[in-house]
């Protein structure tokens, strides 16, 4: 299993990161990410505290032989099932694979904190693949990837959040 942390910050208030990016349809398209083929959402509903979503996701990458011998790229599908908490200010997902279902355990969580005006983003998870020899090279390789997204996850928020405010100005935050 391997776990990761990530942290970045944004140079506006929790209450408006959280309104601008979570809260605004369409806001950037999660499918500009590098090694995402497509993502689809399947379902949303939405009560006061919490949203629930679902989406499936394609993607891709390059890999090592050894792990092309018992995953092919058809096999990197899976589906979304997260949870905003407006309340607690967390992003939660469980990663549902289409294939390899018993042997893929992997979730992370979202997590905006207000820190002297500005947001902290952390994002927590782990990934596990729990088939010998293979497991640990493919975990690597998943969690290298995901960094990149992570990475360039940020970038795109960052310029879709400061586009919005340009715009838009500072957004009425509804609670």
């Amino acid at each position: 299993m391997q776990k990761y942390n990530v942290v970045n910050y944004y140079d506006y208030p929790v209450d408006v990161v959280c309104q601008v990016l979570m809260e605004t349809p369409n806001i950037y398209n999660l499918a500009d990410l590098p090694n995402v083929s497509t993502n689809v959402p399947i379902e949303e509903r939405d009560t006061p505290d919490k949203k629930y979503i679902k989406i499936k996701w394609d993607v891709q990458g390059q890999l090592p032989p050894i792990v092309q011998k018992v995953v092919k790229p058809n096999m990197l599908t899976f589906i979304e099932d997260s949870i905003w908490d407006r309340r607690k200010r967390i992003y939660s997902t469980k990663i549902l694979p289409s294939f390899f279902k018993n042997v893929i355990d992997a979730h992370h969580e979202l997590e905006f904190i207000e820190e002297k005006g500005r947001t902290k983003r952390i994002l927590r998870g782990h990934f596990e693949f729990k088939v010998p020899v293979v497991g640990p090279v493919f975990e690597g390789l998943v969690i290298n990837l995901l960094k990149q997204n992570i990475e360039a996850d940020f970038k795109l928020s960052t310029k879709a959040l400061v586009q919005y405010i340009d715009k838009n100005g500072i957004p009425e935050i509804t609670k």
